[in-house]
């Protein structure tokens, strides 16, 4: 073998030394965010001695005498390196981008070297999608940002040198070269959104036209666009303006929040002992509110303090306001401004209402469903999503949430036949449950008092077994056909939607029966 074919062996070793280091680097990251934030050792055990070793014994080898056993060697050594990285990548799976940020400020940490190496191990492995895309977002912005002291604010690092040694970082990844007219749109559409950010007068305006979450889901969804540098250059240029305008709108409204929620925690038992009684929802209310202030309080605690939780939180003091407006009766005063609670429901109704039909039975109650989920994240996984307290509430499968963002938050479909027909169902079906969950209890509660339940109970609860047994029967329909779905999935959760909403209409059925 000649000393030119010597050449790429010495490439091969240069990117797998490179890797290792990548994945050395990965790992002391790892178990710092295990061992201070998650109380627990890595979930794994690596022996990088040995890996190393291997990669030492190649390098001994890279002559045009040894080619063959330099060419073995790196075999060994690449696909030690590959299983290591395999196994670091499921431990990567429990540390969420909220984490990583984390991470950087507690520690304060501004060693470019060891974020360019965890750039690369995500690279390296190809490992670019869903959460992934959000750490390795925040990295490159961690390193494509200055702060300036005096004014308290972060501006982009210069384009030049921040793009050369993007290209170095990106020839990692193998991406092919994207269209320049493509390039050219996607420049544009970012400008445009980070014009909109700063042009946000407001922190709802930030919330309430979605202007973070926009952002990140067109981040998602540019897909290898993401890793063109120009294209790269504008999204860390927006991430640093939202970044900015998130901590100036924000400081005023967490006054606000605070001031408000103290007024409530302070006269919330006073107003559930005047109020409470007559006005039930307004209990329920004052304790979701208590939830989220909770929640809010401790991510406060941690700097890790989300504009969906803000809205979640102003949403939930909103309701308190509007519940106790039901409670009271008008006098000759001035009336109060109208909560930004009533536009949000007036906004969801409107949604709610062009997609299902305004004549639609079920629309109270998927404006309800509506009003809790279009505060949720959509990078919020969904089995997270669940259990967060008014989601918990509604009792809503992982499927359900995601049929809401796939209609509502323009979230891509998982497979061809994944599509508005399935999500409308999914949400229908889950609202009619609600319904005859509330139904049920209302007769049983008349049956057990020994009272006649209201005609309106009842004309109601036969309205929801026909509708029922509409739903039933379109679940069938679709469950012939899921059988030859390229996606197994959508089998199981149409059965299983299928089956709870029959256990609800069985339940309500036999109350029904008894009472009529």
């Amino acid at each position: 073998m000649t000393v030119t074919e010597v050449g790429p062996l010495h490439a091969r070793y240069v990117r797998v030394a490179d890797r290792f280091k990548a994945i050395w680097t990965y790992h002391q990251f790892a178990t710092g965010i295990f061992r201070n934030f998650l109380d627990q050792a890595p979930p794994y055990t690596l022996d990088f001695k040995l890996v190393y070793e291997g990669i030492k014994t190649a390098s001994g080898k890279l002559n045009a005498a040894q080619a063959n056993d330099a060419r073995a060697a790196l075999d060994g050594a690449e696909r030690a390196v590959g299983a290591a990285s395999k196994e670091l990548l499921k431990a990567d799976d429990a540390i969420t981008p909220s984490l990583v940020r984390r991470f950087f400020e507690k520690l304060n940490l501004k060693d470019e070297e060891l974020i360019y190496f965890l750039v690369k191990f995500y690279l390296y492995a190809d490992a670019v999608e869903g959460d992934r895309r959000d750490k390795i977002d925040f990295l490159f912005t961690r390193i494509g940002e200055e702060l300036l002291p005096g004014r308290g604010e972060y501006i982009s690092r210069e384009s030049l040198e921040f793009r050369e040694k993007l290209i170095a970082l990106l020839s990692v990844l193998r991406v092919a070269e994207a269209p320049r007219d493509e390039v050219i749109s996607l420049i544009r559409a970012i400008r445009s959104m980070r014009d909109e950010v700063l042009a946000a007068k407001t922190f709802d305006d930030l919330t309430s036209k979605h202007l973070l979450k926009n952002s990140r889901t067109f981040k998602h969804r540019i897909g290898d666009l993401y890793f063109d540098p120009d294209v790269l250059l504008a999204v860390v240029q927006l991430n640093v303006a939202s970044k900015n305008r998130f901590a100036e709108l924000y400081q005023a409204e967490e006054q606000r929040i605070l001031d408000d929620s103290q007024k409530l925690l302070r006269h919330g038992e006073a107003i559930e002992r005047n109020f409470g009684e007559t006005n039930p929802e307004l209990a329920e209310a004052i304790a979701r509110f208590r939830e989220y202030k909770e929640r809010f309080d401790a991510l406060r605690a941690e700097s890790n303090v989300k504009h969906d939780l803000v809205a979640q939180l102003k949403l939930s003091i909103g309701n308190v306001l509007a519940q106790l407006d039901r409670g009271l009766t008008a006098s000759d005063e001035e009336v109060a401004e109208l909560p930004d609670a009533f536009f949000d429901q007036q906004r969801q109704t409107d949604s709610i209402g062009d997609l299902f039909g305004r004549n639609e039975p079920l629309l109270p109650v998927l404006v309800r469903i509506a009003g809790v989920l279009d505060y949720i994240a959509t990078h919020i996984a969904l089995e997270e999503a669940i259990e967060l307290p008014a989601v918990r509430e509604l009792r809503l499968e992982t499927w359900e949430v995601a049929a809401y963002q796939k209609l509502f938050a323009r979230m891509e479909p998982d497979s061809p036949e994944d599509n508005d027909e399935l999500w409308t169902l999914y949400l229908r079906a889950a609202a009619l449950r609600i319904k005859v969950d509330q139904e049920a209890t209302a007769l049983a509660m008349a049956g057990a008092a020994g009272v006649k339940p209201d005609a309106d109970v009842l004309t109601n609860a036969k309205q929801s077994l026909d509708c029922a047994k509409t739903l039933d029967e379109l679940f069938g329909d679709l469950l012939q056909e899921a059988v030859y779905y390229s996606n197994p999935k959508i089998l199981h959760q149409l059965y299983r939607s299928r089956f709870r909403l029959l256990r609800g209409f069985s339940g309500l059925w036999l109350i029904y029966d008894q009472q009529a």
